[in-house]
């Protein structure tokens, strides 16, 4: 009895300080813990039972007498297994240069068999006075994608994250199909020197993987050969000042299974009397002589670490564009400051080189590929271990409800813009005593869809046992197709608000409402073509709440005659594309552009800037701007359109328009005949890709609009006798004036 009454003491005491529960399910933080079993109350010698108060989630978890996680832990040799992933680890210090001209295969392509994990690492990426000052922090875009075409073709990969810190930039990437497996990810920046700006330090990565903990460091420590002091201290620095704090608790570098250290470390070669012209394939006298590997003898730096034979020509300092050794007046000795360092058990380096054929920088880029044992659960094995041990609370399974734990419950994108595709990841773990079953539900009755249009999550539905965990991606991209539909879901570009709220439904238990949270930055696309013409000064410099308020202008008093955007490239693009072949193509195959996202920047600004595409991307762009809104440009009389036979009666409709649509289909029509009347671009093509864009949209489904009707009313159009169609555009135009 007394003992009881001490129990239901410690009860009342932890209740005030456990985290809320709602319904069961604990929302954050996430702790993988078998909380339903974290409180036993004895009764035998050899006998334990659950506080079944514990397991539903009503009573506070008592810290100190669970034995269920102790069990596990001392039988994890009969479920945990070890397997082997190729981890591909590459380092290069750009010197600041553009990775335009870099055949980036030849430092990322060297395997045979296609990695697991890419870590790609990048010194000097961003010389100038401001990244510094500033400590920039965005990832280059332009350098994970020139990485992506890189990786080996043999694989699909994604990119799982990316920690930048001014120079150094650490991308991470994953085979499609293993990015479940990552459960964690988590990053982590540290400026060293003086004043720690930032241009010295390290970045890194820290990833639950399967059952293992790794964490990937990309450093850039002191230059010149006598600071190897100050080259210690900023791995000291990096060492103890780079803790990862998440929803997994705190953990430090070395607190984690397998420790990958690359970049430019900087370590030298001391002067070698009689070598000073004769490095070539002399890597033993050299190494010698290597500072890195003399500290680490010293144990001074690294200490544990492990590196691969060396057997490759020192990676500094090259003539830039030569495979020349420094022939400045300072004539610096070659050194090995570019290097890839493990620790852990089950580590197997398979190789370890540096790539001569690259030669943009003033440092050869270097490459080191791993096999490395990777504790895994084996489910087979695990199931059978946690059934017998759910043996002795068995009868309490039927009472219990399935429950499933949630990472975050608001998911915050930050900032979007047309075109540009996001992801988010967070992490749902089963830490109740039966398997649990989840999906995602349909919310939209229209469609059936889990979530709107500009959304996408991947898994959306699976199963865990007990103790497991996955990784959930929610995607965001607001298209072409839906951008209209999400701008006019918003109000408001000052504070962020709900892009839409995912039911995440847990079979026999409850629901979590996932809220998508973001700030959207306004853009021509999507907006129509009468609040385009309302406007005065560039879209950047509206918020979204004034261009829902030029939205609700009525009347035919426009600002301008057509938007400016639509001018803007119509402009460009009879300068430039009334003579480029096959700019406007059924396939659409520059919809993917990277420069569509620099048009739309351009075209919001209303740059002065040169024009940041060409041709075919500006005319991708132009077919985005007329299908982005919300109502087709011959909308409004698109029925009546198709069912005239000539073409005077198609320009009497065309009248009726609102004077900017007028404008801009007179103009689009003009600019079209022009490169349809230089045989270069092909009319049957632009009449059908014209037509459906100009009266339809995707998911119309309206009598009227059976396929051909639309490319027949644009070759009225495009195919009458000039002399005709300028009669009657210039009568409209005339008309229009007078009014």
């Amino acid at each position: 009895m007394q003992h009881r009454k001490v129990v239901q003491q410690q009860q009342q005491q932890l209740r005030s300080a456990t985290p809320g529960v709602d319904n069961g399910i604990v929302i954050s933080p996430i702790e993988i813990s078998f909380k339903w079993l974290s409180a036993y109350q004895k009764q035998e010698a050899d006998m334990t039972a659950i506080d079944r108060g514990i397991a539903d989630g009503t009573k506070p978890l008592k810290r100190g007498e669970t034995k269920f996680q102790d069990e596990l832990k001392k039988r994890e040799k009969d479920f945990i297994i070890y397997k082997n992933y190729r981890i591909y680890c590459a380092t290069w210090n750009v010197n600041g240069q553009s990775c335009q001209t870099s055949d980036l295969d030849l430092w990322l392509s060297t395997s045979e068999e296609p990695p697991d994990i890419y870590v790609i690492a990048l010194q000097e990426l961003d010389l100038s006075a401001r990244a510094i000052t500033f400590s920039e922090s965005n990832p280059h875009p332009v350098w994970n994608r020139k990485f992506m075409e890189a990786l080996h073709k043999k694989a699909s990969y994604e990119q799982l994250t990316c920690v930048r810190l001014v120079g150094m930039m650490l991308t991470i990437f994953v085979r499609k199909e293993l990015r479940p497996s990552v459960v964690r990810c988590s990053t982590q920046t540290v400026g060293t020197g003086i004043i720690s700006l930032g241009n010295k330090g390290g970045v890194a990565v820290s990833v639950t993987f399967n059952d293992a903990n790794l964490c990937f460091v990309n450093s850039h420590l002191a230059a010149h050969m006598h600071e190897v002091t100050a080259r210690n201290q900023g791995y000291e620095a990096i060492n103890k000042k780079c803790i990862f704090n998440d929803s997994s608790g705190r953990r430090s570098i070395s607190q984690h299974d397998h420790i990958f250290w690359i970049g430019d470390l900087n370590y030298r070669i001391s002067e070698i009397p009689g070598l000073r012209h004769d490095y070539s394939k002399n890597y033993k006298a050299l190494l010698q002589f290597d500072q890195l590997l003399m500290e680490m003898r010293k144990l001074n730096v690294f200490h544990g670490y492990m590196e691969g034979d060396i057997k490759f020509n020192p990676t500094y300092k090259y003539d830039v564009g030569t495979d020349n050794f420094d022939s400045s007046e300072k004539l610096r000795a070659p050194a090995y400051c570019d290097r890839v360092l493990w620790k852990g058990e089950g580590i197997e380096q398979l190789s370890y080189n540096s790539v001569m054929e690259i030669r943009q920088s003033d440092h050869k880029p270097v490459y080191a590929e791993f096999l490395t044992a990777i504790k895994t659960k084996d489910l087979k094995l695990f199931k059978r271990v946690h059934e017998e041990t759910l043996k002795r609370v068995d009868k309490y399974e039927n009472d219990n409800q399935p429950q499933i734990t949630v990472e975050k419950t608001e998911i915050d994108f930050d900032e979007v813009s047309f075109n540009e595709l996001i992801f988010r990841d967070f992490t749902v773990a089963n830490n109740c005593h039966l398997p649990v079953e989840f999906s995602f539900k349909q919310t939209h009755e229209n469609d059936k869809k889990i979530c709107e249009r500009w959304l996408d999550v991947e898994p959306k539905s699976g199963s865990l046992i007990t103790g497991s965990s996955i990784s959930i991606r929610i995607k965001f991209l607001a298209n072409s197709d839906n951008i209209a539909a999400f701008s006019q879901k918003l109000k408001s570009s000052k504070k962020k608000e709900i892009f839409d709220i995912l039911v995440l439904h847990v079979k026999d238990g409850h629901d979590v409402f996932i809220s998508i949270v973001g700030l959207y930055r306004p853009s021509c696309f999507g907006l129509s073509v009468e609040t385009l013409c309302q406007t005065s000064r560039p879209i950047c410099e509206y918020v979204l709440e004034e261009l829902n308020e030029l939205a609700k202008i009525d009347g035919d008093k426009f600002k301008v005659s057509m938007p400016r955007e639509f001018f803007l490239l119509i402009d460009y693009l009879y300068k430039s594309g009334t003579k480029t072949e096959g700019l406007f193509s059924l396939s659409r195959k520059y919809a993917n552009s990277e420069q569509i996202n620099l048009i739309r920047d351009w075209l919001d600004s209303w740059s002065n800037e040169e024009f940041p595409g060409n041709p075919y991307t500006a005319a991708e762009a132009l077919l985005c701007l007329l299908e982005s809104p919300k109502e087709p440009l011959l909308k409004p009389c698109a029925g009546q359109l198709l069912r005239t036979t000539t073409l005077e009666e198609a320009m009497d409709l065309i009248t009726r328009l609102s004077p900017p649509r007028r404008n801009m289909f007179l103009h689009l029509c003009l600019f079209l005949r022009e490169g349809i009347g230089n045989k270069y671009y092909n009319i049957d093509e632009i009449a059908t890709l014209f037509g459906d864009i100009l009266l339809k949209k995707k998911s119309d489904v309206v009598e009227g609009f059976q396929d051909g009707r639309c490319r027949l009313l644009m070759l009225r159009f495009l195919h009458s006798d000039l002399g005709i169609f300028t009669r009657i555009t210039n009568t409209i135009i005339s008309d229009s004036e007078d009014k």
